[in-house]
């Protein structure tokens, strides 16, 4: 393909690491395509930006749901609403720990993408420290702390990494095909 000017123009994508789903998704600049570039079905995405508050799952599942709804994956709404609804909420309380003080908390921002056989669902939020390694499930009376257990209970596969201007991406993942069914 041939940029303005006869140039050929540079792939604007950062390179795919280990362990990001749907890294070649996100923000980039890309040179206009004629048609597909690649093998396969295309991947659908939706996004949005929401505010650090408390409605912000409530809103970020609303948008799952229509995105499911509209691609033919209802299917996936209850285990991908559940995951969506944890990972804003810890995303929410995160952007609101790493604000300095005497400012707001930063936006998160939800990246909802199927493709290549699974429905990835990541968010951003300015913090970059690591989610707990290992989720275990607290006690009987703790008021929070299930979050990543509930997100690694019904994910097929999940991770974080940092982001590149800072703060960090945590994912999880839903495999598009329901499979058989449970005996």
């Amino acid at each position: 393909m041939q940029a303005h000017g006869g140039a050929e123009a540079p792939d604007a994508r950062p390179p795919a690491r280990a362990g990001r789903p749907g890294a070649d998704t996100g923000p980039a600049i890309l040179p206009v395509r004629a048609g597909r570039q690649r093998p396969g079905p295309a991947a659908r995405t939706t996004g949005l930006i929401l505010g650090p508050v408390e409605t912000a799952p409530r809103c970020a599942r609303g948008v799952l749901a229509g995105a499911l709804a509209q691609w033919g994956l209802r299917h996936l709404t209850e285990d991908g609403e559940a995951i969506t609804s944890e990972l804003v909420t810890n995303a929410v309380a995160a952007s609101r720990k790493a604000a300095p003080p005497g400012t707001g908390p930063r936006p998160v921002t939800v990246w909802i993408t199927a493709g290549n056989g699974e429905l990835c669902i990541r968010v951003w939020d300015p913090d970059p420290a690591p989610p707990p390694a290992g989720p275990s499930l607290p006690g009987d009376l703790a008021e929070s702390g299930r979050g990543l257990f509930i997100v690694t209970t019904l994910s097929s596969r999940r991770g974080w990494y940092p982001a590149p201007n800072g703060g960090k991406y945590v994912w999880a993942a839903l495999p598009l095909d329901p499979g058989p069914p449970a005996a």
